[in-house]
């Protein structure tokens, strides 16, 4: 236990060194003509440090207590319900399962409290985790039939185009954002773990060839419920309420204690339902050893501790420190004195979320374990560091040239989604869904949003809502082209061997 506590603590103390030197050098640069002065004051570098250090702690100890706790949760009960045999059985628990899943998952609290003065935190918890739930069912039923993903994919999200295609004016286009976002925050640090073992459980007991394959994909399937369901509930509010007049302001000078006081009661009102389902559940079904059980119980205080010590430190050091960079930077913006910089900063940020988000590495982890090698954690974080990248100069290009509809981003990059998806092979697919849902995680709710919200607060009429969204769609197409250039390295090799034989074979034969 001490080694693999030594190990997460020290691959989150590596994770966190890119952002720290990124604000760090920034803190350096504003004492020169590069950057505007002013911008991170000595208090606020001293107080991001000390939460930088409170983050570490928090990821290694989530990330020891997910391993033990959360992963295998989703493994046992994904296993038990597919051995009881009954659909009506799967389809309540499953449904269940992903309502009280989502409700536990610090994003979503992080997204309603920013959206919090359009509509009430937990009306939107609910929505999102009922989509969720609907969509946990269904990946549960694609594994079981050994239904196409790529079939599902494309259908789902012709109705979310549908949906978004009675959406206009400033209010459309806030509804469009806050729905898309709402998709990319349902798969964070809680719920992926649990959704990527629950998927390998059912697989594994179902068996066949593709068992291994058809584990991935269920993490993307559910981050288009929260699509549906939020874009449907804001398309009825939108009678009664303006989406379009959300307001870019983030409270800077928040109170630790009061920080740390409301993650306590956040992440156990968010894990006390799904801990007590699990133990009634584990008592009447699984009935595990007392030893094994003992173990995942810890596994569960170690989540606990860890999400509140994360969630504090993100509040307290990484949303006021976002926002306040993008605020400062964008203030100069239409004399384009700064614009330049905001391109590299979006770059540099991009890398950064991917390498200390902390669903990345449990993704990465299992598809290389499931792979055998063949597709490398190193190759994964690459990709996905590229695309996330992408996406939030993307966004910072929309912010700081134009104020274009978010639209003109979302679906061209989908249409590229769905095109790739039919020429690449499946598991790549069923993986690139994946990464766009862990990557915009806790890191894109806590940092990249405020960070664009500054920017948006300045720079224009936006509300600095929908990167998330980008975030989300950009990995796809990195996994999707890292697939498709597998494809093709295997075709040229395995036309170069087959040529190779032929030309051996051909001087064997003797001529009478």
């Amino acid at each position: 236990m001490l080694k693999e506590a030594a190990l997460k603590l020290r691959e989150a103390a590596i994770s966190v060194v890119p952002i720290a030197l990124f604000v760090i050098v920034i803190f350096a640069l504003q004492y020169s003509f590069v950057m505007p002065s002013d911008m991170i004051s000595v208090s606020t570098l001293i107080t991001f440090l000390i939460c930088l250090i409170f983050l570490v702690f928090g990821m290694a100890t989530f990330s020891l207590g997910a391993e033990i706790s959360m992963s295998k949760v989703g493994s046992y009960i994904g296993s038990s319900i597919t051995k009881k045999q009954s659909i009506i059985f799967m389809i309540v628990i499953a449904f269940l399962l992903g309502v009280m899943i989502t409700i536990a998952e610090p994003d979503l609290t992080v997204l309603g409290d920013l959206l919090s003065a359009s509509i009430n935190p937990w009306v939107l918890k609910v929505c999102i985790g009922v989509g969720v739930g609907f969509f946990l069912v269904i990946g549960l039923l694609r594994i079981i039939f050994q239904k196409s993903l790529k079939l599902w994919i494309i259908f789902f999200y012709f109705i979310v185009f549908a949906l978004a295609a009675m959406l206009d004016g400033k209010n459309g286009e806030a509804i469009l954002s806050i729905s898309f976002d709402s998709g990319g925050v349902t798969t964070g640090p809680v719920t992926v773990p649990f959704l990527l073992t629950f998927g390998a459980g059912v697989a594994a007991v179902r068996g066949g060839k593709n068992s291994s394959s058809d584990s991935f994909g269920i993490t993307g399937l559910c981050s288009i419920g929260p699509l549906i369901t939020t874009m449907t509930l804001l398309l009825i509010m939108s009678n009664f309420v303006d989406f379009s007049t959300l307001k870019n302001s983030i409270e800077i000078d928040q109170a630790i204690l009061d920080v740390l006081s409301s993650s306590c009661l956040d992440v156990l009102l968010a894990i006390a339902p799904l801990f007590i389902f699990f133990l009634v559940y584990e008592l009447i079904f699984i009935k595990l050893s007392k030893r094994e059980l003992l173990k995942i119980i810890l596994g569960f205080i170690y989540t606990y501790i860890g999400l509140t010590i994360f969630l504090t430190a993100a509040n307290a050091g990484l949303i006021p420190i976002g926002f306040a960079l993008g605020n400062h930077l964008g203030d100069p913006i239409h004399a384009g004195e700064y614009s330049y910089l905001l391109i590299i900063i979006g770059l540099v940020i991009g890398i950064a979320v991917v390498l200390v988000e902390p669903g990345v590495h449990v993704l990465t982890e299992q598809v290389e374990e499931v792979s055998g090698g063949t597709i490398s954690k190193k190759k994964m974080l690459i990709t996905l560091c590229i695309g996330v990248a992408f996406a939030i100069v993307l966004e910072v290009v929309r912010e700081v040239y134009g104020n274009f509809s978010i639209v003109y981003y979302y679906a061209p990059l989908y249409l590229i989604c769905i095109i790739l998806a039919l020429i690449v092979p499946d598991i790549y697919v069923a993986i690139g869904f994946d990464s766009g849902g862990v990557a915009s995680g806790t890191m894109s709710s806590c940092f990249v949003l405020p960070f664009i919200m500054g920017i948006a607060s300045i720079a224009g009429d936006n509300s600095g809502f929908g990167v998330i969204g980008l975030i989300s769609v950009m990995p796809v197409i990195s996994i999707e082209l890292l697939g498709l250039q597998s494809a093709i390295s295997i075709k040229i090799r395995t036309k170069i061997v087959s040529k190779h034989v032929r030309e051996t074979n051909d001087a064997q034969i003797i001529h009478m």
